[in-house]
């Protein structure tokens, strides 16, 4: 049963997640919505209920800007995790919006298993 709140977006997006018991975990962004997003980790494995900060890059490749948004572990995967946003500012919703519902092909990086494996 889904019980999300908003549509997701299919996307292929590179970040980081910080779990303070493992330091920084390398993912890539499968789908995103404004409620949370599901993050390819590969064979790294996180707790359900984990809390942990989600750094995503947004804007055009040359003047990127870094957010960090605070996430729960509400799903485990085979390889990765979904994640729902704890609260979220006007700044990373209004990007977010941009991101789920703006311009289609938001393809960023091309070999994100690559990245991961």
């Amino acid at each position: 049963m889904d019980h999300r709140n908003s549509p997701r977006r299919p996307v292929t997006l590179y970040t980081m997640l910080n779990y303070p018991s493992l330091g920084l975990v390398r993912g890539c962004i499968r789908d995103v919505g404004m409620g949370g997003m599901f993050v390819d980790i590969g064979r790294i494995q996180l707790p359900v209920n984990a809390t942990l900060e989600v750094s995503l890059m947004f804007g055009p490749s040359t003047l990127k800007t870094p957010m960090l948004i605070e996430a729960i572990v509400v799903r485990c995967a085979e390889k990765g995790v979904g994640l729902m946003f704890d609260e979220l500012d006007s700044e990373i919703r209004y990007a977010l919006s941009h991101l789920v519902f703006g311009a289609a092909g938001i393809n960023e990086s091309d070999g994100c298993s690559e990245f991961l494996h």
